[in-house]
């Protein structure tokens, strides 16, 4: 900076400072003016005509003074802080503006609070997002309440018409994994309840994979499946589509964790489609539900060897009664909740 525009800097900082002041000073020095003009032709022996130009000018000044202490008093306060609010409105819509270009590719689109079934503003995006999309994908751990949704959601129209649905479901074979998400799961839990041991956990882990194992089976029909069988640990929870995705972290107990949604033109949507294809690409066993090919499980006694293979000794009516009662449980939540069976959620 330069010695000029210093000096002009600090004039300018001076009078701001002493701005006020100032402004009494010009009123004082105006009031006395006009005072003195007024006397001046109203006791000086001066021409008739002077006099009265004298006294109409000092008598100007003082009403000129009058006003304006009326108008700083009572209406230039108004206007500044009107002006302010205004400015401040300005600065706050520039700078969200600026912050919105900038952080877009990384902001999620909604945020919907942690909850023990789904919300209003959940089930609505959900529904904006699924009748907009060819594909379903999610990741989980035993995708209970997914398994219910598609189960109510066979017979909409908007499911049915889904080209791929692809599950990732925690392998019941993976026995560290599995003490992983039990161990999680626990240390979130805030009850008095006595606890599971974390065999206990495990074992009833692997049994809710088992039975939405056996959901998806009697679903083929209607809604073909994919299911991948990872290894993951449980950082997170995905269900993703062609125009976006919902992104739960798993940070408390609740049935319906805290859930961001992004659009697919944000940097987490391509991160988390990227993890999603290397999980899929990677699964420890990838298993196809009402396919027509050689893998596909399409009757009661392949999906009876791939129970078998993955180590479960639970019978096949014993997994359906199991189902039936969690979809109960599932749809007496949703009653309490106010949430109608035929609804989107």
């Amino acid at each position: 900076m330069t010695t000029s525009a210093s000096g002009a800097a600090d004039g300018v900082r001076i009078f701001a400072k002493y701005a006020r002041l100032w402004a009494v000073v010009v009123m004082l020095a105006s009031t006395v003016v006009g005072v003195l003009l007024t006397l001046w032709g109203v006791f000086f022996d001066l021409d008739k005509d002077l006099s009265t130009a004298l006294a109409a000018i000092g008598e100007s000044v003082i009403a000129s003074v009058l006003v304006y202490v009326m108008v700083s008093l009572f209406l230039d306060p108004v206007r500044q802080r009107l002006q302010a609010q205004e400015l401040a409105g300005y600065a706050i819509g520039v700078a969200h503006s600026q912050f919105q270009e900038r952080f877009e590719a990384s902001l999620p689109s909604g945020v919907f609070e942690s909850a023990d079934v789904p919300k209003l503003a959940f089930r609505e995006a959900f529904e904006t997002l699924l009748v907009s999309s060819t594909r379903y994908d999610s990741k989980g751990s035993a995708a209970e309440f997914a398994t219910f949704r598609l189960a109510l959601g066979s017979r909409k129209r908007a499911f049915r018409r889904l080209d791929q649905i692809r599950l990732c479901i925690l392998d019941p074979r993976a026995e560290e994994c599995l003490r992983a998400h039990v161990s999680m799961r626990q240390r979130e839990e805030n009850n008095t309840e006595p606890r599971q041991t974390i065999e206990q956990g495990i074992e009833a882990l692997r049994q809710r994979v088992f039975v939405s194992l056996a959901a998806l089976h009697d679903l083929r029909t209607s809604l073909p499946t994919h299911v991948y069988l990872h290894r993951d640990l449980p950082f997170f929870r995905c269900e993703m589509f062609d125009g976006g995705m919902f992104l739960t972290y798993n940070l408390d107990a609740t049935e319906y964790p805290e859930n961001l949604q992004f659009s697919s033109r944000t940097r987490p949507y391509r991160a988390y489609h990227t993890s999603l294809d290397m999980t899929r690409r990677f699964a420890a066993k990838e298993i196809r539900f009402g396919s027509d090919s050689a893998l596909g499980v399409d009757s009661d006694e392949r999906f009876l060897d791939l129970l078998a293979e993955l180590g479960c000794r639970t019978p096949l009516e014993e997994l359906r009664t199991a189902r039936d009662e969690r979809f109960r449980r599932f749809r007496a939540q949703l009653r309490e909740a106010g949430i109608d069976e035929g609804d989107i959620f």
